[in-house]
């Protein structure tokens, strides 16, 4: 089967899913309003889901919820854009109500672009006076120039997130201002670039893999006409939440949590202990619901044969693969040292390289074990330090490994993607190279010491230095991986080769 399918018919497929997270939510909502997991927001999401789809059917679970908002602590990690957003957009709520939930709770305002924007949503929907017009307008001009750099929003200054970078595409394309609007198109372009026909739209940087990414990618792919993508990531939502009984926080590892999620189980997926994960499923219901009453869009994307490109992403496509990388950042799960590569297309594509790096809330399986850089005896793994892009097909990477610069150059062509790494001599001991993470359930078949094929991808993995394999330690954003490294030299080179299939 193809993924392409009509508006309408992804259309009534949204709404049947936010209809089956409604119901989740309504069987895991407990009597005083909360949910099993500790949320920030997902009462106010949920009680809005609910709203919508039928307020008599659900009024004990948007009782219950209200009032649990109305008592919720306003610490230090209140969201309160979240909340308010929420809220402001759900049907039949008194503004006292709203005002009465949020007390007199003011606005995060991190340096982070979605709750910029959120927060400029939130205003412009209030406004009633010249003065609340004209913070708008200054707020608006604040979040365009520190964050937008087209086509890319930045999730904090230098650093990309897909994820991130398709929520404020998505608040923006659902947006009646239309400069705002002029500014979630070209965005929603790169989504569609970084989406293709493999349907992981958010592969990049911090949150990779994440549902919270996926429908704000869906909703504004389906918004301009780009039907083909957003069927993509549609399929990934519906078959995950037919493996679990609910939408996992983590597409990429779509199975259901351990009894003991944490960072001593090998077995909890994703960037997160999941203690967010009642968040995400009432984020996620309320985004497909509104995909589910979107119009048909009068013109589709006429999607540019080279993928958009800027200088905070490079993307390369090929007809075996399709490759991301996020070239500049802060932290470890801002930056790509090895590329996240899609092998094949459209419903047969497969993870073949993961997002790695991580990002969490307190101590995880992501540490700089997982880091796919060079790294010596003894745990000191290498410090990216740069990545430039150096032609179309080509990506040239700066790291420090006890002190001394070693360089990565990374090659994409057609039917092959190349690796080399290479360090000075003088380093005290022979360091690990290459130390990249595949798909831990990848079969691969050893040839020689050099050479491994996985005969059901057509692909075969080589290098001028013997290979070893570990299973152990590692773990990306789709869980279990398998490191590949090499040793012996300071300088290695490994080769990704797709054969055709017949």
């Amino acid at each position: 089967m193809s993924f392409s399918v009509t508006h309408a018919a992804i259309t009534q497929r949204c709404a049947n899913l936010s209809h089956l997270i409604a119901d989740n939510l309504a069987d895991r909502q407990s009597d005083d309003g909360s949910f099993p997991l500790p949320d920030f927001y997902a009462k106010a999401f949920a009680a809005n889901l609910w709203a919508r789809i039928d307020r008599d059917t659900y009024r004990i679970n948007i009782d219950r919820a209200l009032r649990a908002l109305t008592h919720q602590p306003q610490d230090k990690s209140y969201h309160r854009e979240f909340i308010e957003y929420a809220l402001l957009d759900m049907p039949g709520l008194s503004q006292q109500k709203r005002l009465e939930i949020l007390r007199a709770s003011s606005n995060q305002c991190p340096d982070v672009a979605n709750w910029q924007v959120l927060g400029l949503i939130n205003r412009q929907s209030r406004a009633n006076g010249i003065w609340d017009r004209l913070v708008s307008i200054a707020h608006y001009h604040f979040t365009r120039s520190r964050y937008w750099r087209s086509p890319v929003f930045l999730d904090r200054p230098r650093c990309f997130s897909a994820q991130y970078h398709a929520f404020c595409a998505a608040l923006l394309a659902d947006s009646q201002n239309r400069p705002q609007q002029k500014m979630a198109k070209p965005a929603t372009r790169l989504i569609a670039d970084m989406t293709g026909s493999h349907g992981y739209a958010n592969l990049l940087g911090r949150g990779a893999g994440q549902s919270f990414g996926a429908v704000c990618a869906l909703f504004t792919l389906l918004k301009y006409g780009a039907t083909d993508q957003a069927c993509a990531i549609l399929c990934h939502l519906e078959d995950a939440f037919d493996k679990c009984g609910s939408l996992p926080l983590n597409l990429l590892a779509p199975y259901l949590l351990p009894p003991n999620p944490a960072p001593a189980n090998p077995k909890t997926p994703g960037w997160y202990s999941y203690n967010r994960h009642d968040d995400y499923l009432a984020f996620a219901g309320y985004w497909l619901l509104k995909a589910a009453n979107l119009p048909s869009s009068k013109t589709a994307f006429a999607l540019s044969e080279k993928p958009n490109q800027s200088s905070q992403v490079f993307l390369f496509s090929s007809r075996h693969y399709h490759a991301q990388m996020a070239l500049s950042g802060e932290q470890c799960f801002d930056y790509t040292p090895a590329p996240v590569i899609v092998s094949g297309h459209d419903e047969k594509a497969c993870l073949l390289l993961p997002p790695t790096g991580g990002e969490q809330d307190s101590p995880s399986l992501y540490g700089p074990a997982t880091a796919p850089l060079p790294a010596l005896d003894g745990g000191n793994v290498a410090r990216f330090v740069s990545a430039k892009r150096r032609s179309s097909n080509q990506v040239d990477i700066t790291f420090e490994l006890a002190g001394i610069t070693g360089q990565r150059s990374i090659i994409f062509e057609d039917k092959e993607v190349t690796i080399t790494d290479q360090l000075p001599s003088t380093l005290p001991q022979s360091p690990s190279l290459l130390r990249i993470l595949i798909d831990g359930n990848l079969d691969l078949s050893q040839k020689s010491n050099t050479e491994f094929v996985a005969p059901k991808t057509g692909i075969t993995i080589t290098s001028d230095h013997p290979l070893t394999f570990y299973k152990t330690d590692a773990f990306s954003a789709a869980g279990a991986a398998t490191r590949i490294t090499a040793r012996g030299s300071n300088c290695a080179t490994l080769k990704l080769r797709w054969e055709d299939q017949e």
